[in-house]
């Protein structure tokens, strides 16, 4: 049996920033660098995913 250890799936770590995002702004912490930090990396992933090119027609 191989114990190695593996990294999480991209859904798992998708949904792992997204609850940290969502704890951080229940808590009010939205203010702090942590915050900063998920929240462009959510941004970012987001844009990359459903981001539009400037050049095709909405």
């Amino acid at each position: 049996m191989d114990n190695a250890l593996t990294s999480p799936a991209p859904g798992d770590a998708d949904s792992s920033l997204l609850e940290g995002l969502f704890q951080l702004a229940v808590n009010g912490q939205t203010q702090g660098w942590e915050f900063d930090q998920i929240d462009n990396e959510v941004y970012a992933r987001l844009l990359s995913a459903y981001g539009t090119d400037s050049k095709k027609p909405a």
